[in-house]
């Protein structure tokens, strides 16, 4: 044992050193770029969740998800079960979508399968007996895209058809299925039926099989297979998922009653109108005979009454459990009860409210019709472009209060004989402007007498002859013309005086810091201000008003009901036979048919090239509504002032903010907006998409405008600029707003030269000769009224 030596295997290093303030790189080391999450300040402390809490909390989420599928798996369940509504939707147009529904049950016996053949037919009645279920066969017009749209929008599940020969083609099938994605979309299986047409032998068909099972997993990550249908097994498998799986929800569509309709009737009660009478069965949330209901591309309609055929399974149960006796000591009675009327607390078909209303008493405080209020432009974070705020101005006679804020008292007198009148001007003028106008002019100041005297006194100016001045200015402006720096440039022409141009225009020291008059007094306002439906809280009204609609529902889910819709009779030539194509009614909402000032979210579609200005007429399709409107495009930004800078063009890659003044929504549905083709009137193009976001009448648009001027002659911080004004009167207007140039220098109008519009301004740095000189000008943009959408 020479030479051992004991090595412990107990090794303690020495202590580091502990020093009572963690240093910056033992910090990163603790944390390793972790971040904690800052709490909101709601004024109340955070409260540490104990692991018996989070484990409570999971089991009563899972427990209410098995209590809403057991609800959900008794509306299907059962002989008188609600029907699953599937729509087949071929991609490819060498598929037809009848022989995709045969081959789909041909795994099943023909003796078990009801199908009403018909050749003009697209809606079957299919019962089970093998599952014990009902299906509803929707087949669409597949050279109507919107139609694709409503049958996809009511579907429990979509079949979409998938060729082995022909690609799907970019153009209409991988739109389809965007479209679909962004309207809201339920289950969805991919089949192929033609996939013998590849190779007679089944192991050469793997092949083509896997490249559109990647192909369809592409769009839909959740499914990885598709099926053959002409297989027995993949059929029979199909068939089984549409009997026994239950659909996913769509929020939008389900937070509403809405019903499919398998028999319609007309009843005249006069010689201009009478009742359509549709029967079907409710999904959704419900119906209320005094709740209005909308039939796509047709209108808003009010309901006499609802007529109940048979209940619902779940409901049924209930009520075969009570007796008689229970019945009556409730006041129930079961005979009379399938028949709802409505009385005279049903809505009405007024979208606005009426003339002179100031409030509205039928709404809660979440509404409000305020009347309009005399703006006032004083202390508001206004910059007056010829006003003096603490001084009262002199102004010819007929000028409105619009225009009197800009006249100042030192410029406009009486002359020949005009009479003037007083203005009233209560505001206060803006402090932190006064006092950067002050701290430039002791700059001026501190300049020796003989810099003075240079600018003053030596500095000679020397106007230019009209042709001479014309000749110049077209020069610069063909020079300057490729070189714009903003966007929102514009330019005055010589013979336009800027005072009548830009008269709706004023000045903002910072247009996030303003405080803008909501109902400020605008003669360009729409007429229909002040009559629009203003909600206080969206998210708290839109829940409310969810919550009430499913307490008030008088025919719920699975009810076979009949509904008596009052209808004129100029409107039946639009009325379809219910089994040749789709026709949906859908229930609203309380207050849904009222006009408001509507926000949706606008992403560009990535495939579409061509410009979309605003106010460019686009077709909008939120929820079960499609409307024609003129848009207003702004920044999706989220300012302290609820101010926002408004977009000329919808810009590609940005999401944007589309303001109009359209049916209120409570919702949230997806929004799809879309244009006709100039090519074929019956087809659309896809422009963009995005979310009905809320009803915000108090979001104001503002509008900005930049005029540019031309640096011509330097001294220090003093510089000449010309091409801006034509007219020192223009320059007088505007003196008191603020200029900036693109290199980031700020300053203010010193004084007025010449006739031809030439100004001295003062900067708190130099310039140079290639820099630009800017004044920013805003004004309000108000949002359009928008029209229902006639259809193709």
């Amino acid at each position: 044992m020479a030479g051992h030596s004991h090595r412990t295997s107990m090794k303690n290093g020495h202590k580091s050193f502990k020093s009572k303030h963690a240093s910056k790189g033992a910090l990163k080391r603790i944390y390793k770029g972790k971040v904690e999450k800052e709490s909101i300040g709601t004024g109340k402390p955070d409260k540490q969740v104990s692991k018996l809490q989070r484990r409570n909390k999971a089991k009563q989420i899972r427990a209410q998800k098995i209590l809403d599928s057991i609800e959900t798996r008794k509306l299907f369940e059962g002989k008188n079960g609600a029907a699953k509504i599937v729509t087949i939707i071929p991609l490819v147009s060498d598929l037809d979508p009848l022989d995709i529904l045969y081959k789909l049950f041909k795994s099943a016996d023909d003796e078990e399968i009801m199908i009403q053949e018909a050749d003009s037919k697209r809606i079957f009645n299919v019962h089970i007996k093998k599952f014990k279920s009902n299906l509803k066969i929707i087949i669409p017009d597949m050279t109507n895209f919107l139609n694709i749209l409503d049958c996809a929008k009511v579907a429990d599940f979509v079949l979409f058809g998938l060729s082995g020969v022909n690609e799907v083609d970019e153009e209409f099938g991988e739109q389809i299925i965007r479209a679909l994605e962004l309207q809201g979309i339920a289950s969805y299986i991919g089949v192929i039926s033609n996939l013998s047409a590849v190779h007679d032998k089944e192991k050469f068909q793997l092949d083509a099989k896997q490249s559109l099972e990647s192909y369809f997993k592409h769009f839909f990550p959740s499914e990885d297979r598709i099926f053959n249908l002409e297989k027995n097994s993949d059929s029979s498998n199909v068939l089984r998922t549409l009997c026994q799986k239950l659909p996913r929800s769509i929020n939008w569509r389900d937070n509403r009653g809405y019903v499919v309709a398998d028999v319609i009737d007309f009843v005249e009660t006069s010689p201009d109108s009478g009742e359509l009478v549709i029967e079907g069965t409710v999904r959704g949330i419900g119906f209320n005979a005094n709740r209005l209901v909308h039939i796509p591309d047709i209108g808003d309609f009010q309901m006499s009454k609802i007529e109940k055929i048979s209940e619902s399974s779940q409901k049924r149960k209930v009520i075969k459990d009570k007796t008689t006796k229970a019945a009556n000591d409730l006041g129930l009675d079961l005979g009379l009860q399938t028949v709802f009327e409505s009385d005279m607390n049903r809505d009405n078909l007024d979208e606005y409210a009426p003339e002179g209303i100031e409030d509205w008493s039928d709404c809660d405080e979440d509404f409000e019709y305020d009347g309009l209020t005399t703006a006032r432009y004083d202390d508001h974070g206004y910059l007056p472009g010829r006003e003096q705020a603490l001084k009262k101005a002199t102004v010819p006679k007929g000028t409105s209060d619009y225009q009197a804020k800009w006249y100042l008292d030192d410029v406009i007198g009486a002359t020949d004989g005009e009479e003037m009148e007083q203005a009233d001007d209560e505001g206060e003028a803006m402090m932190e402007i006064d006092d950067e106008v002050t701290m430039m002019e002791q700059n001026n100041e501190e300049m020796t007498n003989d810099e003075r005297y240079d600018i003053d006194d030596n500095e000679i100016f020397e106007e230019l002859s009209p042709e001479e001045e014309e000749r110049q200015l077209r020069e610069f402006r063909d020079m300057e013309k490729e070189d714009r720096e903003f966007p929102d440039e514009i330019e005055l022409e010589p013979s336009e005086p800027a005072i009548e141009r830009l008269k709706r225009y004023r000045g903002l020291k910072n247009l996030y810091n303003c405080d803008w008059q909501v109902d400020e007094k605008d003669p360009t306002s729409p007429p229909e201000w002040k009559r629009l439906l203003r909600v206080g809280n969206y998210k708290n009204t839109k829940n409310r008003i969810i919550k009430e609609t499913r307490n008030e529902a008088q025919a719920i889910a699975g009810d076979q009901i009949r509904m008596f819709i009052k209808f004129p009779k100029f409107l039946l030539e639009k009325i379809q036979d219910p089994k040749q194509l789709l026709f949906t009614v859908y229930g609203l909402l309380l207050h849904e048919h009222k006009n408001a000032v509507v926000n949706f979210s606008l992403q560009r579609w990535e495939e579409y090239d061509k410009p979309v200005p605003s106010k460019d007429p686009l077709v909008v399709q939120y929820g079960a509504r499609r409307y024609t409107i003129q848009p207003l495009f702004s920044q999706d930004s989220n300012s302290p002032n609820n101010v926002h800078k408004y977009e000329r063009f919808l810009h590609p890659d940005t999401v944007s903010i589309a303001t109009c003044i359209a049916p209120v929504d409570f919702t949230q549905s997806p929004a799809i907006f879309f244009k006709a083709s100039p090519t074929d009137a019956k087809q659309i193009e896809l422009v963009g998409h995005g979310t009905f976001l809320n009803a915000d009448h108090s979001r104001i648009l503002a509008k900005r405008a930049i005029l540019t001027g031309h640096p011509f002659r330097f001294h220090k911080t003093v510089v000449t600029v010309r091409y801006m004004f034509f007219r020192p009167e223009d320059v007088e207007w505007f003196k008191s707003i603020p200029l900036f140039t693109k290199s980031g220098r700020s300053g203010f109008i010193k004084e007025s030269l010449g006739t031809h519009g030439y100004f001295k301004a003062t900067f708190d740095g130099k310039l140079s000769a290639q820099d630009v000189v800017a004044m920013s000008l805003y004004k309000r943009m108000w949002p359009m009224p928008s029209l229902p959408w006639d259809g193709m």
